[in-house]
């Protein structure tokens, strides 16, 4: 901008100082100064004004270029370095996210994604090792923050955007073999899922069981057990929460998300975790008892040991009430079990 006034400025005081050279001058042809005529010297004018409109119009259109949010998100993404993450005073997320919070206020929908897609990628490329646990809380602090306002505005559209956010994050970190972190992101996954169900946002809750078990899975895959039992103990949570809400495809989801994480579990040898899920599946047996039950039932048959375990220390701290239920569900477990082994 400044570059631009200063050029119309030189433009301007040009055309005034020839203008002063041709004042009272009967035939302007005749006069030439330092060997260069007059108008030579008006050409020049004629030159400038003609460069100053054009340097108008480009500047004018590249303003409206950068206007546009995304322009406006990629430029201050640039500022998100580990050196600035850590060590600077301010917060080099925070001007995306106020962007990524006022575009809620408004629906804006698009923008929403683009900011979460952009900081989620340069997150995710600087994070390491030995930066992981403070580089990861603060990303989840920022995501949870967002997500939890979309839901408190009952805006589906933009808590599922965030929901995204965090599964990208959460298998990018478990694949760098990043523990800390991806068990922060199924915890904000987990709390953002629980704030859903409880709003009845039967979407975004789907959303977040689908995105739990795709964590769960890919912490699984990578031998990250805290991470896998966290994703485990999240869907429990939220699959309790669908159901109390009638949430019914939601609550169908974490139990195929439980079960498919389990298996995962169970070939990886992660016992606390396979243990987990087990706890996890009768927590929501209550769902569709016989999909549940042919769930341990394939568990079983791959870690037998961890999995009786498990129904034994859960039978163990029942409550009365429930002894009867559980009695009558375990029947439909040993059954499908029995059944199964003879067609192997």
């Amino acid at each position: 901008m400044w570059i631009l006034l200063g050029f119309y400025g030189l433009s301007i005081f040009y055309g005034l100082l020839v203008l002063k050279m041709i004042r009272g001058a009967e035939d302007t042809s005749q006069i030439v100064i330092s060997n260069i005529s007059l108008e030579a010297y008006i050409s020049y004018v004629y030159a400038l004004g003609i460069s100053t409109f054009v340097s108008l119009f480009l500047y004018l259109r590249n303003i409206m270029n950068l206007l546009e949010p995304e322009n406006i998100i990629k430029r201050l993404a640039i500022d998100i370095t580990k050196d600035n993450f850590l060590n600077s005073k301010e917060d080099p997320v925070q001007p995306i996210m106020d962007i990524v919070h006022g575009s809620i206020m408004k629906y804006d929908i698009e923008t929403t994604r683009i900011g979460l897609k952009v900081v989620t990628e340069k997150v995710v490329k600087i994070i390491d090792s030995d930066r992981q646990v403070e580089i990861s809380s603060h990303f989840r602090h920022h995501l949870e923050r967002v997500g939890r306002s979309a839901v408190s505005k009952l805006d589906e559209e933009s808590a599922i955007v965030v929901i995204g956010s965090l599964d990208s994050f959460g298998k990018s970190t478990a694949k760098k073999g990043l523990e800390n972190a991806t068990g922060r992101a199924v915890v904000s996954l987990g709390e953002v899922g629980r704030a859903a169900a409880e709003n009845g946002l039967g979407d975004a809750t789907w959303q977040v069981a689908w995105s739990l078990g795709e964590v769960g899975r890919a912490a699984a895959e990578n031998g990250l057990e805290d991470a896998t039992w966290g994703a485990a103990e999240f869907l429990e949570a939220v699959g309790k929460i669908a159901t109390e809400k009638n949430l019914v495809s939601a609550a169908f989801e974490v139990i195929m998300s439980l079960e498919s994480v389990g298996q995962i579990a169970a070939e990886k040898g992660l016992e606390t975790a396979t243990e987990q899920v087990v706890k996890s599946l009768l927590a929501v047996r209550q769902i569709a008892e016989k999909v549940v039950a042919s769930n341990l039932t394939e568990l079983t048959l791959s870690s037998e040991e961890i999995v009786k375990t498990a129904i034994q220390k859960y039978e163990s701290e029942l409550k009365e009430q429930d002894s009867a239920s559980f009695k009558k569900f375990k029947k439909i477990y040993e059954q499908k079990l029995e059944k199964r082994r003879a067609e192997k």
